[in-house]
């Protein structure tokens, strides 16, 4: 890993442009292959800030509070209290987080993916639902689909292993 200081910043310049190739398992048979699929970073950090907003928020349900509880005692409760607590448990908010981060995950992918996708004429598809549709006849698995999310998303953000081997 090179370092370089940086001493402007230049309009029009893109410095904080990252791509990378994401590393997708496949087996077919006996035989293992890895696809090596372009990916970049360009509008992922906005894309998930602006998902964020929309995301779902659990129901809040009253809950008799002991002050010798665990959440009593984060809570410096001196006695029993009622507090408002989320229902992380409720089935619709479980549901709605789900298809949120289903739909995050969907769009990261196809923000970050650095190829075409093309139809079967081979003409560049344009609509989402087309190009999620096309990934999914293709046999996108859902592992599969996770690590490109993961690869994505991780084209800035410093590994554990990075942190200590390069800032340590």
């Amino acid at each position: 890993m090179k370092k370089r200081r940086i001493t402007e910043f230049k309009r029009g310049e893109k410095l904080f442009h990252s791509n990378g190739i994401s590393k997708v398992k496949v087996t077919r048979g006996e035989e293992v292959e890895c696809l090596e699929i372009p990916i970049q970073s360009t509008g992922i950090s906005e894309l998930i800030d602006a998902f964020q907003e929309k995301a779902p928020v659990p129901p809040l349900v009253n809950e008799l509070v002991e002050p010798d509880s665990e959440i009593g005692k984060q809570l410096g409760l001196t006695k029993k209290d009622w507090i408002k607590m989320p229902n992380l448990a409720d089935p619709s908010y479980i549901k709605e987080k789900a298809d949120f981060d289903s739909d995050l995950g969907i769009a990261i992918v196809m923000k970050g993916l650095d190829v075409e996708i093309k139809d079967e004429d081979g003409s560049i598809v344009e609509k989402k639902e087309d190009k999620i549709k096309i990934l999914k006849e293709m046999g996108l698995s859902g592992d599969q689909f996770s690590q490109l999310v993961n690869d994505i998303t991780s084209l800035t953000r410093w590994s554990e292993k990075e942190l200590t081997n390069f800032l340590g």
